[in-house]
């Protein structure tokens, strides 16, 4: 089975074709620069396609042709997710390939209303569009965060560290308690390969969506780890109750408009948390432990602060 990674030159590209290769599938990849390939994988690959674009029609035809099915990670950009995805499916239809599975591998947009969340408002456009124009029905994936975020501006209380070392997650309401799905891109990457051969529907080009983690944490249990991985100390700073945040975030909105999303998304992810919004419950995950056991947040934690 020949399967196109486009975006393949990405953290979760390689890792994808690595485990993909494992499992016996043919790889092609897609992407602007070979050069960026680990060498043991860029050698075992079937063929790399250098595209010029997202929009380089031509290297997008060539990629498809023959594939049995195709895997886009583009980077979370929503120029890639949506015109780069909505071009590579296109081919994919001239192609006659019916096994595709788009960008996702977030939180659980498909439990949002459009304008919930600006960045994953791409998503949920794709995913209506393709639903009534294509013949074509995409996998979906939902992980929560990915765990190199966790500590970073992105993840849950907008971790931060200041020029004296201090480190700070802050939050409204009980917010630091609250519990947010994480995965890391290794887990990731070996359950996407096994529901793109085994998952349910899939191979028959029925699409869907699928959901696993590989674990849940409350902020003060991501303090904790850091405290006694690091030995640093970590302060969570309460800003104030739910009407504080409602109110901080309309302000946002407001002054800065949907291009400058970014400046309230910190307030955003705080509101959908505290509300359950993207929640994803035990009885809608897929399990795949017998696939590949879950990494811990401490490996992953250390790992992201060079400390393995």
């Amino acid at each position: 089975m020949l399967v196109l990674i486009a975006g393949i030159t990405g953290s979760l590209g390689q890792r994808l074709a690595s485990n993909a290769l494992s499992r016996g599938l043919s790889v092609r990849g897609l992407g602007r620069d070979a050069s960026k390939l680990e060498p043991s994988l860029s050698k075992n690959l079937e063929s790399f396609v250098t595209s010029t674009s997202c929009y380089d029609q031509a290297a997008l035809d060539q990629a498809v042709k023959g594939v049995d099915g195709i895997i886009c990670c583009y980077a979370p950009n929503p120029v890639l997710n949506m015109d780069g995805a909505l071009l590579l499916l296109r081919a994919a239809e001239k192609a006659g390939v019916k096994v595709f599975v788009a960008p996702s591998w977030n939180n659980d947009w498909s439990k949002l209303k459009f304008g919930d969340f600006t960045h994953y408002d791409t998503h949920i456009a794709f995913e209506q569009h393709i639903a009534v124009t294509s013949s074509i029905r995409p996998v979906y994936f939902f992980t929560g965060i990915f765990s190199d975020l966790l500590l970073t501006n992105y993840g849950p209380g907008s971790f931060n560290l200041d020029d004296q070392g201090k480190a700070t997650l802050e939050y409204w309401a009980d917010g630091n308690t609250r519990k947010a799905s994480w995965s890391s891109q290794d887990d990731v990457a070996a359950w996407t390969i096994e529901i793109f051969l085994n998952g349910e529907g899939v191979q028959e080009g029925k699409g869907g969506f699928f959901r696993f983690r590989s674990g849940e944490v409350s902020m003060e249990e991501l303090a904790e780890t850091y405290r006694r991985i690091s030995g640093r100390e970590i302060e969570l700073k309460r800003l104030g109750g739910l009407e504080d945040l409602e109110r901080d975030l309309a302000r946002l909105r407001l002054e800065h408009g949907r291009a400058k999303h970014w400046e309230y998304s910190k307030q955003v992810v705080a509101l959908l948390d505290l509300k359950g919004s993207w929640k994803l419950d035990a009885n809608e995950l897929t399990v795949l432990d017998h696939v590949k056991n879950p990494r811990t947040l401490e490996e992953c934690l250390k790992e992201h602060l060079k400390l393995a």
